[in-house]
């Protein structure tokens, strides 16, 4: 079982977060030391915290909980510095040294051997197994989720108009020209649908599009909208919205690709 030492300051765990993220890190399989648990009282606390990372029978990796309570206190800064010593004289390069971020701190603080590596934030669902696979030396077991080939987000929309949301598209890859989108039609006077075109995220508020046209599809069961401005990934086309259709189909004019997204209202 692969064994950590973490540093954290005390006043990070006035609400036992700390004892969370250790708890959390033992239920994943990793042992974990820390000074409350591991630190003998009435001994040099460096020569404990220098046998612990100096020997690999003793520790597979080196943790600070980084926060702006750790990174601005001093006992931390000199364990750290102390800790990041030892393990480069000792262990060399390939010891891990991880700072572990709950948050976003000022970068100022942040020292120089944690900037120089990956870190690692607990808002990634995965943190725990990217700290395990770094302490065993192998490449994280991350389950990667399969991506749409395009981006669709929405904006809030306050300038004040009619349109209440932006519904903003555009392909991760190549190009859609023409641009075609098309709601159910039945949903056309409580939608209010136009399209605008601008650089991805950010809703334009004036934009000149090209060779427009909107009108009722052949079947007559959507109402559709085109122009000739190129998408790209770096340039979407934003469908404004009164209220959000239950459907909108978009892509290429008389082309592929083309999607359909069903919303949940």
């Amino acid at each position: 079982m692969a064994t950590l030492w973490l540093t954290y300051a005390w006043s990070d765990n006035k609400n036992s977060d700390v004892d969370y993220i250790a708890q959390e890190l033992v239920r994943s399989g990793i042992n974990v030391k820390l000074d409350r648990w591991n630190i003998n009282a009435g001994k040099r606390l460096w020569e404990q915290i220098g046998n612990f990372i100096q020997n690999p029978e003793e520790c597979d990796g080196w943790v600070l909980y980084a926060t702006q309570n750790s990174l601005g206190s001093e006992s931390c800064k000199e364990e750290f510095a102390y800790a990041i010593d030892r393990a480069l004289y000792n262990r060399g390069n390939s010891f891990p040294v991880i700072g572990l971020f709950p948050t976003t701190v000022d970068k100022e603080l942040i020292p120089a051997g944690i900037k120089t590596r990956l870190y690692v934030s607990t808002a990634d669902p995965n943190w725990k197994e990217r700290i395990k696979s770094s302490l065993e030396g192998r490449a994280p077991n991350i389950n990667k989720s399969s991506l749409e080939p395009y981006l669709l987000e929405i904006h809030n929309v306050s300038t004040g108009g009619d349109h209440r949301f932006a519904i903003e598209v555009r392909p991760r890859a190549g190009t859609w020209s023409p641009f075609w989108a098309a709601i159910p039609n039945q949903e056309k006077e409580n939608v209010s649908p136009h399209i605008s075109f601008g650089a991805c995220g950010r809703v334009p508020t004036g934009v000149a599009l090209f060779n427009t046209s909107s009108g009722l599809s052949e079947d007559e069961k959507y109402w559709c909208m085109t122009a000739s401005n190129e998408a790209s990934p770096t340039q979407s086309y934003y469908i404004l919205c009164k209220t959000l259709p239950r459907e909108l189909i978009f892509g290429i004019d008389h082309g592929q690709p083309q999607y359909t997204v069903v919303f949940n209202k």
